[in-house]
C-alpha cells in the first residue's frame, strides 16, 4: 500500500472513531433555510426566535436548534452580557431541536451528558446524569428523522420537556435546567452561540 493511500485510510479511520454513530444515511436533500436568521418571529406564547443553527458532526447534520425567548427590554452592550442574561434564566425561554437524521435514545442521552460535562468540568454530575437518564426514558428507543425535542424554561426555573409534543418531564430542578442550558450557552458550547442570539443582537 502506498504512503498516500495509507495516509488517506488512516485519516478516514480516525474520523470514524470520533464520529457520531448514526442509524440512517445522510439526507443530502436537506437544505438549511437561513431566511429566518434575520427575522424576529413571535410565537403563540409571546416568545421570539432569537436564532437558529445546525448541529453538525463532521459532515453530518444532526439536528436543527432554535432558541426562543421573551425579547428583553433594554440593550446588551456585548454578546457575553446577553448570554449571561440567558444563562441566569431571567426570562421565559424555549429550546427546540428537530432531528435531521435517525438516532437512538442512547445517542441523545450520551450527547446531552457530553455537552454538560464539557461545560461543567469541576462539578459533581452524578445526580444530573440520573436526571438525564430519567428525562431520556420518555423518548422512543429509535428517534426518527424530524422528531422534535422541546425544552421550555420559566424564570421560576420550572422546566418542561416535550418529545414530539408529548410532555415527558416537568420539574423545578434548577440544577438540571442550568446544566441543559450550559450545553448551548456555556463556556464551551457545542454550537456557535452567536447564531442562537443574532436576532436579538441585530434588533
Amino acid at each position: 500500500m502506498s504512503q498516500v493511500v495509507f495516509s488517506r485510510v488512516f485519516s478516514f479511520l480516525v474520523m470514524s472513531c470520533f464520529s457520531l454513530s448514526v442509524i440512517a444515511a445522510t439526507d443530502s436533500s436537506y437544505t438549511y433555510d437561513d431566511s429566518l436568521e434575520n427575522a424576529v418571529i413571535k410565537t403563540a406564547d409571546g416568545l421570539s426566535l432569537s436564532g437558529t443553527t445546525i448541529k453538525k458532526r463532521f459532515f453530518f447534520n444532526v439536528y436543527r436548534l432554535s432558541h426562543f425567548m421573551v425579547k428583553p427590554k433594554g440593550d446588551f452592550p456585548t454578546k457575553d452580557s446577553l448570554i449571561t442574561f440567558i444563562l441566569n434564566a431571567n426570562t421565559q425561554q424555549r429550546i427546540e431541536l428537530e432531528f435531521l437524521r435517525d438516532v437512538s435514545r442512547e445517542q441523545i442521552e450520551e450527547a446531552l451528558m457530553q455537552g454538560i460535562e464539557q461545560n461543567n468540568v469541576d462539578a459533581d454530575l452524578n445526580t444530573i446524569k440520573k436526571d438525564i437518564e430519567r428525562l431520556s426514558s420518555g423518548f422512543q428507543d429509535e428517534v426518527k428523522k424530524h422528531s422534535t425535542l422541546t425544552i421550555s424554561r420559566l424564570p421560576s426555573d420550572k422546566l418542561s420537556v416535550f418529545f414530539n409534543n408529548n410532555l415527558v418531564v416537568e420539574t423545578e430542578n434548577k440544577a438540571l435546567a442550568n446544566a441543559l442550558w450550559s450545553i448551548w450557552f456555556g463556556k464551551d458550547p457545542i454550537v456557535d452561540t452567536e447564531d442562537l442570539i443574532q436576532n436579538i443582537l441585530a434588533n
